[in-house]
């Protein structure tokens, strides 16, 4: 094997080399320091969207129905992502990730979110102010969100697992044991019936 037609981070475990520059900038992705920018930026742009649908909302004063709809998208999904960025941190937030947790349970992992993100962000994006293809705030809002949701997608900057919500930390019934094979089926039926 030729050690030069590999990439770095093979050759230098072949050859005990230290790690490149690539090697180390992409273990960074892992740090607490990225991982708070990711939330930063993430928390950023859905209150930029939620701004942006808020002064976009105004249109219906110059008669752009589309956009006015447009703002209104922006608005809900700009909330979404906050609910979802926010998560447990307030207690009305809270309720509302449960509901999140349960009906679209894909935006609670890291991909499923980015590509919310990224779908979110191209679909108001092509919403423009005069039904034209001029700019408005809503299309910086959303152009910034589709970053964002390109890099949750991609796992540029890799999120810690999500912890465990609501009532997943409920014991299992007795004689539960979800290890063993289907024929124990009604051994584990007839002991959760059992009488206490």
């Amino acid at each position: 094997v030729d050690r030069r037609k590999l990439p770095s981070r093979y050759r230098g475990a072949m050859a005990d080399e230290p790690p490149s520059r690539l090697d180390r900038l992409w273990e960074l992705r892992k740090t607490r320091t990225a991982t708070t920018l990711l939330k930063f930026t993430s928390i950023f742009g859905g209150l930029f969207l939620v701004l942006a649908g808020i002064i976009g909302l105004t249109g219906i004063f110059q008669g752009q129905i589309v956009y006015f709809v447009g703002s209104l998208y922006a608005i809900i999904f700009g909330c979404t992502v906050l609910i979802v960025e926010v998560r447990d941190k307030v207690p009305m937030v809270s309720a509302a990730y449960q509901q999140i947790d349960v009906y679209l349970k894909f935006m609670t992992l890291q991909r499923g979110k980015g590509l919310y993100y990224l779908g979110v962000g191209l679909l108001v994006l092509y919403i423009g102010p005069d039904g034209t293809s001029s700019w408005g705030l809503n299309n910086v809002a959303a152009l910034l969100l589709a970053i964002i949701g390109v890099s949750h997608t991609f796992k540029l900057i890799k999120e810690s697992d999500p912890v465990l919500g609501p009532g997943n930390d409920v014991p299992l019934a007795p004689g539960a044991d979800f290890s063993s094979t289907r024929s124990d089926w009604g051994n584990m039926v007839a002991a959760a019936n059992k009488p206490r």
